[in-house]
């Protein structure tokens, strides 16, 4: 079964689409990361049209364009800031999001997310990135995340880290696991681990998802999914 399009069948020819892509200190040199690179070749191949800014200059951008764009498209970094700068009649969603939704994981990341209400003090939460980059000062799994979970939650939490192939066989003793969007695994390994996490009934979510929620935004971040957004606002847990 061939995965759904990153972006491309939220979009339509000579549409605009803003992309917000921070440039920090965890940020590769020289380059953009993958599911930036790969949303702007979707965008172009369905003919609509890609302006890609930094958060420093979103608002900037917004007011210069002349048009109204139809989507953003954030770095989950930001998504506090860019929600508050952007519009509320212009749809909001991030890289993360829209790579779990294309490997498969969406669904089960918006469901998973109510987890995180539920975490107590000493609960281990499993860290889970598919890449084996270098980990940086200001990286997202090891130290972002880590520090938004204990914010949010008030709790002192065990953080486990996993990354590339390194992942466990037995997630028992974990009380949640947040994943990368997935961007160097295919869909049978994000299936794989999706479905390990669930057999042994353990909530697993994602990036995104997470930090979406985490701002209060997690709804609005779904608005172009309306069946997920569905789902979320039936969940009275959340």
């Amino acid at each position: 079964r061939e995965p759904p399009p990153l972006v491309g069948d939220l979009v339509a020819p000579g549409d605009f689409v803003v992309l917000v892509t921070p440039i920090d200190e965890a940020a590769p040199k020289g380059r953009l990361i993958l599911p930036q690179q790969q949303t702007i070749r979707d965008l172009l191949d369905h003919g609509a049209v890609a302006v890609v800014t930094k958060e420093t200059e979103f608002s900037d951008t917004l007011k210069a364009l002349g048009t109204k764009p139809s989507l953003v498209i954030t770095d989950s970094q930001v998504f506090g800031q860019v929600a508050a700068e952007t519009p509320p009649d212009i749809p909001l969603t991030s890289f993360s999001i829209l790579m779990a939704r294309r490997k498969g994981l969406l669904e089960a990341a918006v469901h998973g997310v109510a987890a995180i209400e539920a975490l107590e003090d000493g609960d281990a939460v499993l860290i889970c990135e598919g890449c084996t980059h270098h980990r940086q000062c200001g990286d997202i799994g090891s130290v972002k995340l880590p520090r938004m979970l204990a914010r949010h939650t008030g709790k002192s939490l065990n953080i486990q880290l996993c990354s590339g192939s390194d992942f466990p066989e037995d997630l028992l003793g974990c009380a949640l696991v947040v994943h990368c969007g997935g961007c160097m695994l295919n869909e049978r390994t994000m299936a794989y681990r999706m479905q390990s996490a669930q057999s042994q009934g353990v909530p697993i979510t994602n990036y995104g998802t997470a930090i979406a929620y985490f701002n209060g935004i997690l709804s609005r971040s779904l608005g172009v999914f309306p069946t997920l957004q569905a789902i979320l606002q039936g969940n009275q847990s959340l």
